[in-house]
Parts: C-alpha cells; sequence; structure tokens
C-alpha cells in the first residue's frame, strides 16, 4: 500500500534547455577568470555543484576560487544570485510530469521532492515550472536542513518524516540507478525507475523489471507512474 510518494526533480519531473556551457562561460567572464582554461574551470564547477552538504550557488563558486586561489570579487553573491536565476528559467516540466503530480493529488497521496543540487538553483527551477504547491514537503541536498545528498539515508528519512510514513509505504521515482533507487531501497522504500529512451543502460545494470516497460520496476516516463499506484492500490 503506498501511503506517500517521493520524486526526483532533474530528469524525473524536469530538464535543463538551455546553454549550460554558455552560463559556465558567463560565469568565467564575471569572475575575471578569462586567463583560466575553459575546460578545466567547467569541471570545477561542475564538481562544485554536486557537492556535498549545504550548497548554494555563491558556496560552489567560492570553492572553485579557493581552489584556483584567487580572491573573490566583491559582487560575487550577485554574480551568484543572477546564475541561479538564469539556470531556472531554462528548466521545463517534462512530459507526464504534471498528469502524474495531478494524479497523485487526485489520490490524496501526499509528495515529497527529494532532489540533490544548490538550493537556490533547485527552489528557484521548482518555482519556474509552477510545482512547489504539489509538495508536502521539499528536500534538497543543498538546504542548510538537509545537508545531505542522495543515496544517503538522511534524505530518505527526512522525506519520510516530512511524508508522515514509514519507508515501506513509501514510493520513491527517480532516473538515477545509483541515487534514487539504490538509495531508496537500501533505506526500505519501494522505488521504481525512469528509463525514457534509454532502456537497454538499465537492462544491463540488471534493474528488476526493467524489460518490460509499465511494471513495478521501471516505467518509460513518469505518466506512467500512476498506473504502478493504480496496481498497488487495488
Amino acid at each position: 500500500m503506498i501511503k506517500g510518494l517521493c520524486l526526483d526533480f532533474d530528469g524525473t519531473l524536469s530538464s535543463f534547455g538551455g546553454d549550460f556551457a554558455g552560463l559556465v562561460e558567463e560565469l568565467r567572464n564575471d569572475l575575471g577568470l578569462l586567463n583560466c582554461d575553459f575546460e578545466s574551470f567547467a569541471r570545477r564547477v561542475g564538481a562544485a555543484l554536486q557537492s556535498d552538504g549545504h550548497l548554494d550557488t555563491e558556496i560552489a563558486l567560492r570553492r572553485v576560487l579557493d581552489e584556483l586561489e584567487v580572491r573573490p570579487p566583491p559582487d560575487l553573491e550577485e554574480i551568484a544570485r543572477y546564475a541561479a536565476l538564469q539556470y531556472a528559467r531554462d528548466v521545463q516540466p517534462l512530459p507526464g510530469a504534471v498528469e502524474l503530480l495531478e494524479y497523485a493529488r487526485s489520490q490524496e497521496i501526499p509528495m515529497a521532492l527529494v532532489s540533490n543540487g544548490p538550493v537556490d538553483m533547485q527552489l528557484g527551477a521548482l518555482r519556474q515550472v509552477g510545482f512547489e504547491g504539489y509538495f508536502t514537503a521539499v528536500l534538497i541536498s543543498g538546504d542548510r536542513d538537509v545537508a545531505s545528498r542522495k543515496p544517503a539515508a538522511r534524505i530518505f528519512g527526512l522525506a519520510c518524516t516530512g511524508l508522515q510514513t514509514l519507508p515501506e509505504e513509501t514510493l520513491m521515482v527517480g532516473d538515477s540507478l545509483e541515487n534514487d533507487i539504490r538509495g531508496a531501497q537500501a533505506y526500505g522504500m519501494q522505488a521504481v525507475l525512469v528509463t525514457g529512451e534509454d532502456r537497454r543502460r538499465y537492462e544491463e545494470a540488471g534493474v528488476a523489471g526493467a524489460q518490460e516497460a509499465g511494471d513495478q520496476g521501471a516505467v518509460p516516463t513518469v505518466a506512467n507512474v500512476g498506473e504502478v499506484i493504480d496496481g498497488w492500490l487495488r
């Protein structure tokens, strides 16, 4: 019996449709780092944005600057705020996302968003797609009160606490085999993988049920998750 639903954000409910390389290049220019190789700078930014613990865009950029032994500019806070806004502006809902959210709402199933990333970028993106009103709890790894990335148990525990559900009563839906599926299952939750069109990669990884779209192991899009929940509710 499913009494709570946890949903990943990036790649499950939404996708970034903008030019991330262009955004990184703009950051390199704003930070006065044009003498720094672009590829090296981009790798550092990408790694910093995936850091564990409390994280926002400014913190990530400070870590990059520290690694490069460069003094932060006086307007770093504004640069970071603008970058987060630019990122959020280009985030779009994925097909089937609204249908799933409306389905869960109609079934009175409380939902939690469980997402990795800088708190300002993720909250901005959530507002951009207009999904914030659907969630009972929003757990973002960069939030000071969360400070834990999937697949760590802490973030799943906080989600179940927010939903007031037991792990075995809670379904995690996401597109990452390691972060979403294995992390949730290790905590005792049920899980459904959203494969998209790249089904072979998950079949080779040995995901139970990935061979047939629509069963309880894997579905091609979030629009199919309602069918899985229907099967458990009946």
